[in-house]
């Protein structure tokens, strides 16, 4: 299995356990994850205390901080 395919797999696991969430891996072995700003469904207006990006050294940093985000 090569790098790439085994960043993939990973990409797609968090995907699958962060719903939501784009995860991206840079060039530099950085990992992110993204996701579109939450509007309260009443207002429409912007909810400022969701958090849209994270980053993070590994996979294994990214899952834990998603899963602070998330919980």
């Amino acid at each position: 299995m090569t790098q790439t395919s085994i960043v993939d797999e990973v990409k797609a696991r968090l995907r699958a356990e962060f719903p939501g969430w784009s995860i991206i891996t840079t060039n530099r072995g950085r990992w992110w994850a993204t996701r579109n700003p939450v509007r309260d469904p009443r207002t429409r207006r912007l909810v400022d205390h969701h958090v849209t990006a994270l980053e993070a050294d590994t996979a294994e940093e990214l899952r834990a901080k998603l899963g602070e985000v998330d919980r």
